[in-house]
């Protein structure tokens, strides 16, 4: 029994790290007890061959990528049902499988169909396997023997064909010393975890053939016992699924694919740390927290209107330092935001944290009445990938809001998520790369609407007509754009990327803003409230309506006004608007306000598909007035009495983000579409003051022995842009550019330029950390390297020597490892003789281009 030589011969089939670091899939069981009733009914999958994705809603979802014939990539489904048992009328109701049944996993596939030399579909055969590690736990824990197959594990092998129409499956037990390649006959039919297994080729999806499996994880235990893998105190299940093809009539061979998802050789079924780990848990968290504050800081020029409280731009700044992302509003005057930022940064530095960035206006031009602009700052102490300022059109206002420029900001920002830690094997040394993940964001909103009066008549007319303005701007910028400008009557532009960007209709999306509409507070129902029942409803904003996600769902909220009502003791504290004369015996007086702010939720698009991202329950909102510590005085029974800063609380929402589909990963068998952009430039020199005009000379890649190089000459002015300067691959370029071929394995070069238009020779600006180089671009721009055979980018030293390219200096990521609407990454220049130096914002995306 040579088990040694055995076991080392078995671990060169799997990835580095496979037997040290499973990977891990949360997936929370459907639990009819918690989940279901017969108001809330639930909807479980029903294995009869046709996957119906939303029958798996309370489950996840994956790729099936074909890694050895660059085919079609399929789906895979999972959901997990757990110990309690259904009732008729709490689970598919009115459907064949009902009552539901509980401990079970079901996995559905859809497998692309092949076609032949005609381009006809045709039938689809081939064999799935699925492996299951029982006692998970141990394995994890490296218990003696629990990395290979044991007596409890058991292999679920499908042989199919929708040609010759049959479905056959065997199950095996483990058996290292006495099985084929780890794997036993049954003994008895017995040891069979009872199975369901059915395929089609559905009408309704003429190019896939789907797979449904209904696996017992309760095998050989009696009615209403207790799982090994749902045990209370293990909750876990190894599981690790491959789809092997085999040609038909066409000659082809396509709908490969296994879970887990990764590039190279088969792991096969003969190790289990090779195999994903279920938990069976909540899925992991992505927590986000949001304020919006009116801080009712009026212009300089209307010095006979009050500011709505005692705040200044530094008392806002103490406020609002350490928050997340902050919506702030009613700051009018250029300057004013611009020092706001400043001193919130200043605070941050003392405190140790990384700096806020801001989408907002900010000007040198002093024509411009300080009254036409948005009066808005929307700050992120994350990175921002995206951003945009939107003003109403002209004329959309009544009485002294015509005086202002009021609109919608837009940010697109990293979630944490965007930015844990991932481990490249950079030739065998673990190294943690540098990038940001763009998948991995949310669009944020901050607003302002149209004052006055909360009746039907003019000010409430303007309002819904900035609504349905919102609406418009909100559902472009999340497909993507492209944007257009508004038509103002005065030197007002909106600020926007230019061209187009990754969609986020996949996922909700936030709107902060002073709403200026009364709103319900806590259990309050909207009558009484029509005009906030008319913003929220598919008149205006539209945010009312559940999606089919949401409907076949019962694990993730559907709340739409997150600050509706708050947490704590009294779920009416939810009043906003304090009034201009506010001391600090407002806060027991906040039910008896009216609400006026708020943060909403625009769901993700309704599809009969998963979203990429779902909103957990359990958020949480708070309503806090702010008052000044310095202008405290006695009240005649000689209680210290303190003003507001402002005539609005700060409204604060935490809430919790889910992945419930996962990412495509880096396939070199398929051909890709390659994307460069600078997505954001920010003046790092300020002593003189706001703006510089920013514009490039060249956006320059290099593939397939090609030379693209992209000019962006028009000026856009402003201390921090969103430009989107763009070069790629594919058929839409002026000059041949072709995108990479299935099996490229040569290198993509990039590399941008940052220049500013001044009165005498413009500038160019320095946007890389290094120096001293002898080539001017190589010392100012930063240069990048994609390395297809590897999927790895780089940073890199330069250009003047064709070495340079190919000499790393900071690791940004592998898109092996997900990636999958691109990376970016932030270089700064530090040029201390002339002070122009930039941080800019460099994204990247190696863009999967479908099979036919």
């Amino acid at each position: 029994m040579q088990r040694v030589p055995l076991l080392l011969a078995l671990a060169g089939l799997i990835p580095t790290g496979a037997l040290a670091a499973p990977s891990v899939t949360k997936l929370l069981p459907q639990d009819a007890l918690v989940h279901c009733s017969p108001g809330t009914p639930c909807v479980q999958p029903t294995a009869d061959g046709v996957v119906a994705p939303l029958e798996y809603a309370d489950g996840k979802k994956f790729p099936l990528q074909d890694f050895v014939n660059g085919g079609p990539n399929g789906d895979l489904f999972l959901y997990v049902s757990d110990n309690a048992s259904y009732t008729a009328d709490e689970c598919n109701v009115g459907k064949p499988q009902n009552p539901c049944h509980a401990q079970s996993l079901f996995i559905g596939m859809r497998l692309p169909r092949p076609r032949n030399a005609s381009g006809n579909l045709v039938g689809l055969e081939g064999t799935v396997n699925v492996w299951l590690d029982a006692k998970r736990g141990e394995t994890l824990q490296q218990v003696p023997g629990a990395y290979v197959p044991r007596g409890e594990d058991r292999r679920i092998t499908l042989s199919y064909s929708t040609v010759k129409g049959y479905a056959n499956t065997v199950q095996s037990k483990g058996d290292l010393l006495n099985g084929t390649n780890g794997w036993i006959a049954l003994a008895a039919p017995t040891e069979a975890w009872p199975t369901t297994v059915n395929v089609s080729s559905p009408a309704s999806d003429p190019t896939h053939v789907h797979i449904e499996f209904e696996i017992k994880l309760a095998p050989g235990l009696p009615a209403g016992g207790a799982s090994e893998p749902l045990l209370a105190t293990v909750r876990k299940l190894g599981l690790g699924i491959e789809h092997t093809p085999i040609p038909t009539t066409s000659a082809q061979t396509v709908g490969g694919g296994r879970f887990p998802n990764f590039s190279g050789p088969s792991a096969g079924g003969t190790l289990t740390g090779a195999w994903e780990t279920l938990e069976f848990a909540s899925p992991t968290p992505i927590p986000l927290s949001f304020a919006m504050w009116n801080v009712g800081q009026m212009p300089d020029v209307t010095a006979w209107v009050d500011d709505g409280g005692s705040g200044e731009i530094d008392t806002v700044a103490q406020r609002i330092f350490r928050k997340e992302v902050a919506c702030i509003s009613e700051i009018w005057m250029a300057h004013e935001r611009g020092e706001l930022i400043e001193k919130v940064n200043a605070l941050r530095a003392n405190a140790q944290l990384p700096p806020m960035q801001a989408v907002t206006e900010l000007n040198d031009n002093v024509l411009q009445p300080s009254l036409f602009s948005t009066g808005l700052v929307l700050l992120s102490s994350r990175q921002i990938l995206e951003g945009g300022v939107h003003h109403f059109p002209f004329g959309m206002c009544t009485g002294s809001d015509c005086a202002q420029a009021k609109g919608v900001l837009w940010a697109r920002i990293a979630t944490p998520a965007a930015t844990a830690p991932v481990i490249v094997d950079d030739h065998d040394v673990p190294t943690v790369a540098a990038g940001t993940d763009y998948a991995e964001f949310v669009d944020v909103f901050c607003t302002h609407v149209n004052a006055g009066d909360n009746t039907s008549g003019p000010d409430t007319t303007a309002r819904e007509n900035q609504f349905s303005n919102i609406k418009a701007y909100v559902q472009q910028v999340r497909q993507g754009g492209p944007l257009t400008d508004t038509v103002f009557g005065f030197d007002v532009h909106d600020a926007f990327p230019q061209g187009t960007w990754p969609s986020g209709l996949d996922r909700p999306a936030f709107l902060l803003g002073d709403l200026n509409t009364l709103g319900p507070k806590g259990a309050e129902t909207d009558v009484g409230f029509a005009h906030y029942a008319d913003m929220v409803g598919p008149g205006l904003l539209d945010i009312r309506k559940l999606s089919e996600f949401d409907k076949a769902n019962t694990q993730f909220s559907e709340t739409r006004d997150l600050a509706r009502a708050v947490s704590g003791p009294d779920p009416m504290a939810a009043g906003t608007w304090l009034s201009s004369v506010c001391t600090d015996n407002v806060v027991n007086e906040l039910n008896a306000k009216k609400r006026l702010d708020y943060v909403l939720v625009f769901p993700a698009e309704d599809t009969l598909d998963f979203p990429a991202f779902a909103l957990l329950n359990g958020s949480t909102a708070s309503v806090n007035p702010h008052f000044d510590p310095t202008s405290g005085s006695e009240d005649s029974e000689g209680n210290l009495i303190q003003q507001c800063l402002s005539d609005h609380a700060m409204v604060e929402v935490t809430v919790q983000l889910a992945r419930v589909k996962d990412v495509v990963k880096y396939n070199p068998m398929k051909k890709h579409r390659i994307e460069y952009a600078v997505k954001q430039v920010t003046d790092l020199e300020t002593a003189s003051g706001c703006c510089a005009d920013w514009f490039t000379p060249r956006v320059l890649m290099t593939a397939n022995g090609l030379t693209q190089v992209n000019a962006f000459p028009n000026i856009l002015e402003d201390q921090t842009i969103y430009p989107n300067w763009l070069v790629h691959t594919g058929p839409d370029n002026l000059f041949p550019f072709p995108d990479l071929p299935v099996g490229f394995s040569g290198t993509v070069n990039m590399t941008s330029a940052i220049w500013e238009s001044d009165s005498g020779p413009n500038d160019h600006y320095d946007s890389t950390p290094e120096s001293s180089a002898l080539l001017a671009a190589d010392d100012k721009d930063a240069h990048f390297t994609f390395f297809a055979n590897s999927g790895v980018l780089r940073r890199v030293k330069g250009e003047l020597l064709a070495m340079d390219w190919l000499t790393g200096v900071e690791l940004l990521g592998s898109f092996m490892d997900g990636y999958e609407n691109g990376i970016t990454v932030e270089t700064a220049g530090h040029d201390t003789a002339t002070g122009d130096n930039a941080r800019v914002r460099h994204y990247f995306n190696v863009k999967e281009l479908e099979s036919p």
